[in-house]
Formats: structure tokens, C-alpha cells, sequence
């Protein structure tokens, strides 16, 4: 067995769990925008161009666009010119800045296959299948460049797949508000920038590895097909694709704030003295805003779930930024669609199981239906609890 995997772990750790992570201060005051690649590493090439001049561009229209909506967040760049930066530098001035969102740029490519297309939104998190692996095997080779990548990457192996399942071991704090930032910006890519829609999706990559705060790349389109590289290239084509993040980033803002008010205001609310003399009709202390939430889904939802006081086990399958009007059959094949809110989005479900391994079963039969990143969730009292 080799040994490297767990002490890439064990290095990793150390920057993941570090007590100096940021106190949440309920605002979002500092973004970093990284333009992928740079200087000796340009990247994925297309026909004319190179990746790292095209995330270059659309990285500071992005940032121009944060900075004139609101002058109060401080817009940091990982690069604002040809240099290079290395992956964990990146990250490094995130982390320093105490940085608030990181939004890493790139553009996709794939050899012998002009046609492909599309844009995708990655979180960090285990790949689902080998095009997932490829995409992030091609970002991180940009270590190729850097000086001295055994010591800042713990001896981290390019091609070795037992090395990506390791380090999709330790799970980011802020897993679920990237991907909540992932599905804004996905949405805003096909919906408002008429992006072919690859979804959001999880993979290593090293440049999200160590950020402390909610973090996404964004691949936004395929550098190796020629229609989208003169989209890519083209001046309107950037500001579309620009513009899109940019109104992600403000939904995100938006709603976060507001539910870290929601939260400020209920932990704010005057507590009872203790000198009030009790009555029978005396009424039941107020629930949490979340617990609320799920409630009035629950009332909402028709699938009646049976026995809410016990354990189950559900298969999150999708998440949208609306309700969908007719989830039976939108979500054809599916039984038992459940869903909830979670900052600001609507998550579904399907099965309801009172065992984990019965759960685990019926994953599998989800994702052939083409949700690959089905995952098991457990509920609790009609709250999801991991």
C-alpha cells in the first residue's frame, strides 16, 4: 500500500482545520476572482487563443462589474496581469484576505472532439466519473510549472486515482454554500449567457482544496470547439459570460444576508426574565427559522411521509433555484419526491427508507436516471441532519 495518499491527507489537514478560519460576520465584504492559469502556463489552446488570456478578461470585467454595484466589497485578484501563480498561492491569498467567496475561472478542452460544448460549475468534492477526473487532472497540472510542488502538495501524484479518492476524504465546512453558489452561477451561464448546460458538478482540484470559505471553478466553455473559442474571445461573448457570474455572485450575496440577518434577529430577540408567573396557556417557544422552513415544504409537498419522529433516509437527487410546478412528472421514474429549503434553494428528494444500505440502494438507481450526483441525506424529525 502506499503511504503518500495519507500523508497528502495529513498536509491537507493542517490548512483545512487551521483555528484561524474566519468568524462569519453575516456580510459578504471581500471576493477573490482567480483567472485560471498564467505567464509559462497558458492553459488549455485553442485555435487562436490561449485559456489564460480569456479567463484574464472575463476575470477583471467580473470584478469591475462586483466593484461598481458595490463599492464596499473589496475585489482581490489572484493575478491582474501575465504571471504566474502557483495553485497554492492562490488559494494562500484567499485565505489571507480573509476572502468572503473564491471564484476560480477557466475554459474547458477536449482533443479530438470539436463539437462538445457547454459550461460547468465545480465544487470540490469526489469525482463521479472519469470526464469529472479528466477536467480536474488538466487544471491541476498547471503544478507541472511550479517550483518545489512535492513540499506544497505533500507529494501529491497528477495520475494517480487512489490519490484523488483520498483527498475527496475530508469534506470543506462550506460545502453547502458552494454549491448553493455553484447552481447560481450554473443557472445564470445557461439561462441569461445561453451556455450549454453540463450542470454543477464535484472534483480534486488543488486551487479549491485549501480555501477556507465557500469556493467554485467555473468552466465556461470549451476552448477546443471553435464556435464557442470565437465566443470566448469575442468582446460581447466575455461581458455575457462576465455578467453572469456577476449576477451569481449578487443572488448569492443577497441571499445570504439576508438569512445571516434572519439568524442575527432571532438570536437578538429579548429572552424572558424569569420572574413571569407560568400559566397553562403559556404558549411553545418559537422553532428556528430552518425547522420553519422545512415545515411549510413538508405542508406544501404531496408526498405525506410517514412517522416523522423517526430516523429516514432520503436520496437528494437535485437542486433548483424555484419550485418545480409538477415535480411527479418532471422527475419522471422517481418515487416518493420530497423537498425542502436550505439557503435559498429548493433541494428534492426521492425515496424515503428507514435504513441507510435500503437508501444506498436506491442511489444507484437514481443515478442511472441520469442524476449522477445523487448523494444519501439523513432526516431526523423532518430535518436533514447531515
Amino acid at each position: 500500500m502506499s503511504y503518500k495518499p495519507l500523508f497528502f491527507i495529513l498536509i491537507w489537514s493542517i490548512f483545512l482545520f487551521t483555528p484561524d478560519i474566519q468568524a462569519q460576520t453575516g456580510k459578504i465584504k471581500t471576493v477573490v476572482i482567480d483567472p485560471g492559469h498564467g505567464g509559462k502556463d497558458c492553459g488549455a489552446v485553442g485555435a487562436k487563443s490561449y485559456e489564460k488570456n480569456i479567463t484574464l478578461k472575463i476575470a477583471l470585467k467580473t470584478g469591475d462589474y462586483i466593484k461598481k454595484k458595490y463599492p464596499d466589497v473589496k475585489v482581490i485578484y489572484t493575478r491582474d496581469d501575465d504571471s504566474s501563480v502557483d495553485l497554492y498561492e492562490r488559494a494562500d491569498i484567499a485565505n489571507r484576505n480573509n476572502a468572503d467567496v473564491f471564484i476560480s475561472i477557466h475554459c474547458n478542452s477536449i482533443s479530438n472532439s470539436p463539437k462538445t460544448g457547454g459550461a460547468e460549475t465545480y465544487v470540490m468534492g469526489a469525482h463521479r466519473d472519469a470526464a469529472n477526473l479528466n477536467v480536474a487532472k488538466k487544471e491541476n497540472a498547471s503544478i507541472l510549472y511550479e517550483d518545489n510542488a512535492d513540499e506544497h502538495y505533500g507529494g501529491f501524484d497528477l495520475n494517480s486515482t487512489e490519490a484523488y479518492i483520498a483527498m475527496s476524504y475530508i469534506q470543506s465546512e462550506y460545502k453547502d454554500e458552494s454549491l448553493q453558489l455553484a447552481e447560481y452561477v450554473q443557472n445564470e451561464l445557461v439561462n441569461k449567457a445561453k451556455r450549454g448546460d453540463r450542470g454543477v458538478q464535484q472534483a480534486g482540484f488543488l486551487v479549491l482544496y485549501k480555501t477556507a470559505m465557500p469556493s467554485i471553478l467555473v468552466e465556461i466553455g470549451f476552448i477546443s470547439n471553435p464556435k464557442e473559442e470565437n465566443y470566448l474571445t469575442n468582446d460581447n461573448g466575455q461581458s455575457y459570460i462576465a455578467s453572469a457570474i456577476y449576477r451569481a455572485f449578487c443572488t448569492y450575496k443577497t441571499n445570504y444576508e439576508k438569512e445571516a440577518q434572519s439568524v442575527y434577529d432571532m438570536a437578538s430577540t429579548e429572552p424572558k426574565t424569569g420572574t413571569e408567573t407560568k400559566t397553562e396557556a403559556e404558549p411553545k417557544a418559537e422553532p428556528k427559522q430552518e425547522e420553519k422552513i422545512i415545515a411549510k415544504a413538508e405542508q406544501e409537498t404531496q408526498t405525506v411521509v410517514k412517522d416523522e419522529t423517526s430516523v429516514v433516509y432520503r436520496v437528494q437527487f437535485v437542486s433548483r433555484s424555484s419550485k418545480v410546478a409538477n415535480p411527479e412528472a418532471t422527475f419522471k421514474g422517481l418515487k416518493d419526491i420530497y423537498f425542502y429549503e436550505y439557503k435559498g434553494l429548493i433541494r428534492y428528494t426521492a425515496g424515503c427508507f428507514s435504513t441507510k444500505e435500503e437508501a444506498e440502494k436506491y442511489r444507484r438507481e437514481v443515478v442511472s436516471k441520469k442524476y449522477k450526483d445523487a448523494f444519501v441525506a439523513k432526516f431526523e424529525n423532518g430535518k436533514r441532519v447531515n
